[in-house]
């Protein structure tokens, strides 16, 4: 499955150092800064909780907009691949589910948070949320994942682009609300997790659910700070119980938990050992 985001970097033209690394650079800081200017007018217009929504959808289709004209590349090459596309939706929204629950659980059964439940958010606004969250998803995975990886990828080779992006993803982060250490090291591992399945499945629909899947049921299903940044609505409250932040990430959420760190390091080791599987293969071949 590597070989389709093999596809990807050798489908590159370019061989300018420049052209491969600043200019997605430029690209990236210029759409980053798009995406924050444009809910501004938003608001004005819409006065119901939509200007995030309309904002982030128009970010998306700008960001592929000037991707594949600035970069002259296809939508393909920046990982929307035609083929599956509900199925591999489908297939990232189950593991970004299983793995949110699965914190979720771990932290719960270790008594470090108590939850309440309020379902306090109503349901065209649990709607308008959900789909907040899919392009907020699609959009951060197309900038770090789509658009940097294959083009950084082709001067430095996966391995350091996957620390660096990682690194980036991580910088992004860093003025969200109660930081931690163990928060700003679980956001790097995410970002290390999400560039891996990338590299294993060149399927940008399937990290993409995946973000979106993790950011939304940790908000707005089971009421845990999302990086720091508490949600006012919810279907359950999850409270962190004083004393036990390490396990239950604090004031960050669950994103500071060492019950997260555990499980991105075992999700990375687990796509490390398929990639190794699948190239042991080629080899034999």
């Amino acid at each position: 499955m590597t070989n389709k985001f093999q596809t990807y970097v050798d489908s590159i033209q370019s061989k300018s150092k420049l052209k491969l690394l600043l200019v997605p650079i430029l690209v990236t800081i210029l759409i980053i800064i798009l995406n924050q200017l444009l809910i501004i007018p938003f608001i004005f217009i819409f006065n119901d909780g939509f200007s995030n929504l309309v904002s982030e959808a128009i970010s998306l289709f700008l960001a592929i907009f000037l991707m594949t004209k600035i970069s002259k590349i296809s939508t393909e090459q920046l990982g929307f691949s035609k083929d599956n596309i509900v199925t591999s939706y489908l297939k990232g929204a189950f593991f970004g589910t299983l793995q949110v629950l699965s914190v979720f659980l771990i932290i719960f059964c270790l008594n470090a948070i108590e939850v309440y439940y309020v379902a306090n958010i109503p349901i065209l606004i649990f709607i308008k949320i959900l789909i907040f969250f899919v392009f907020q998803g699609l959009f951060e995975e197309i900038l770090f994942r789509g658009y940097l990886m294959p083009m950084f990828t082709k001067v430095i080779g996966i391995k350091f682009t996957i620390i660096l992006l990682s690194f980036l993803f991580t910088c992004i982060h860093l003025l969200n609300p109660n930081l931690s250490i163990i928060g700003l090291t679980n956001v790097f591992l995410a970002g290390v997790t999400f560039s891996l399945i990338y590299y294993y499945t060149g399927n940008l629909w399937l990290v993409g659910a995946m973000h979106t899947l993790w950011n939304f049921i940790l908000g707005f299903v089971v009421g845990s700070y999302v990086s720091g940044i508490p949600t006012i609505y919810s279907i359950f409250f999850s409270v962190p119980i004083e004393g036990k932040d390490l396990i239950s990430g604090g004031e960050f959420g669950f994103e500071a938990s060492i019950v997260e760190t555990m499980l991105e390091l075992g999700v990375s080791l687990f796509a490390i050992y398929l990639i190794k599987k699948e190239k042991k293969g080629e080899n034999y071949e």
